[in-house]
């Protein structure tokens, strides 16, 4: 019931990115405050704030790995967006956050060798696997 607000955030993201190809930052600050809000109002305050503390730190790596990605190859690798998705993801759950981040591109990575596509939109993949690792982790 806590989460509702983030899985609206969440899936919205996930078709605009489909359509658009880009991650809103007024919707991924909604969807980070809502999963913070949501842990906070599930597993109490020092449980909502090291899950961010986690997130940030997910974050600033991902974002200091793609502008030296970026300075190096002199192309682009992910979006911001998709950095902004996996801050909000990790806010909820730092684990689940990463492991569906990582199953995503590897699932995005099939799907564009299928497509013949030199890329895609990350966050339509992300998204559905975070939350069947989310129903799945529930259910142990």
């Amino acid at each position: 019931m806590f989460y509702i607000p983030f899985w609206l955030c969440a899936f919205a993201g996930a078709l605009i990115d489909a359509r658009e190809r880009r991650f809103p930052n007024a919707l991924a600050a909604a969807c980070a405050v809502a999963a913070f809000a949501g842990v906070w109002l599930d597993l109490g305050l020092n449980t909502a704030l090291d899950h961010a503390d986690l997130a940030v730190i997910v974050y600033l790596a991902l974002v200091l790995t793609e502008s030296l990605w970026r300075r190096v190859r002199q192309a682009p690798g992910i979006g911001m967006g998709d950095a902004k998705a996996l801050f909000a993801l990790c806010t909820l759950d730092p684990l689940g956050g990463i492991v569906a981040f990582a199953t995503s591109l590897l699932a995005l990575a099939v799907a564009c060798l299928i497509t013949k596509s030199r890329s895609l939109p990350l966050l339509p993949f992300l998204v559905p696997i975070f939350a069947i690792i989310e129903v799945v982790g529930s259910t142990l």
